[in-house]
């Protein structure tokens, strides 16, 4: 299955997490193991149990035009994302998981051989800050020089306040630059300072969140909130749309001036083909 969870013929090392089961398919026996038991935060890394799938986001013009993928973190124990991280936190290993995912997600892209297009990744301001963060980034761009100028990191718009002041976050942005790394504040509307951050980091992409694809186009009070902000972002940053999930909505959306879309009704994640 391209979910991760089943896995045909595959060689474990550890047989106590699997269970072992047999199914009869077009004369063959095919062998089967299932990932069960709890997460271990650690055997994801020794075991390299994480890929990534991949949604699109699209220019929504006259003709849908692919503008990026956002590369996004799944594991074989189909275990939510979310959980993943909060394990690396509590394991104090959440830089090392972030710089492997970013390491696998760029090596993925590389491989499908995308020329033509951006390649959005999500980062913790923490892995911004660590000593380590911009040795790590420059051996990364020696590696995959393809990616030069096509590279966004999103900042999720949440992250607690302190980071946010941390002075050598600025520095470090900037540092960023030289390699052509945009960056994008992610799910903007959750903070409670949303306007104050995108005024002050000048972010190059701001990415609504999915709260205002909701129900978008029966919403007059999003639409009025989403024209005005728009008008007063537009010239200078680029306005992305999340969780599009309708026809209508996308509709809307292109309506008021919004250019860049992404959610189910556009494409789902999925593993890029090679």
């Amino acid at each position: 299955m391209i979910d991760g969870r089943l896995h045909l013929g595959e060689l474990v090392a550890q047989p106590t997490t699997y269970e072992r089961r047999n199914t009869f398919l077009c004369g063959f026996f095919i062998i089967y193991r299932e990932y069960r038991g709890p997460m271990n935060i650690f055997t994801i890394f020794q075991n390299d149990y994480i890929y990534h799938d991949f949604q699109p986001l699209y220019e929504m013009g006259k003709h849908q035009t692919l503008y990026a993928y956002e590369g996004l973190l799944r594991n074989k124990y189909n275990e939510n994302p979310e959980n993943v991280f909060q394990s690396a936190i509590k394991a104090n290993i959440l830089y090392k998981l972030d710089t492997l995912s970013i390491s696998k997600a760029l090596e993925s892209f590389s491989e499908n051989g995308l020329k033509n297009c951006k390649l959005f990744l999500n980062i913790y301001i923490t892995t911004i800050l660590h000593p380590s963060f911009h040795t790590y980034f420059y051996d990364l761009m020696k590696k995959h020089p393809d990616i030069l100028g096509r590279l966004v990191l999103e900042i999720n718009e949440s992250s607690a306040e302190e980071l946010w002041q941390n002075p050598i976050l600025k520095e470090s942005l900037k540092e960023l630059k030289q390699y052509g790394v945009w960056y994008a504040i992610d799910d903007f509307g959750q903070g409670t300072s949303s306007i104050k951050k995108s005024i002050e980091y000048e972010p190059e992409i701001i990415k609504m969140d999915r709260y205002f694809a909701l129900n978008l186009a029966r919403d007059y009070k999003k639409q009025r909130f989403l024209s005005f902000f728009n008008q007063f972002y537009g010239k200078d940053t680029l306005i992305v749309l999340e969780g599009i999930e309708t026809k209508q909505d996308m509709q809307v959306a292109k309506d008021i001036g919004i250019t860049i879309g992404q959610g189910f009704y556009l494409g789902r994640p999925s593993r890029l083909l090679a």
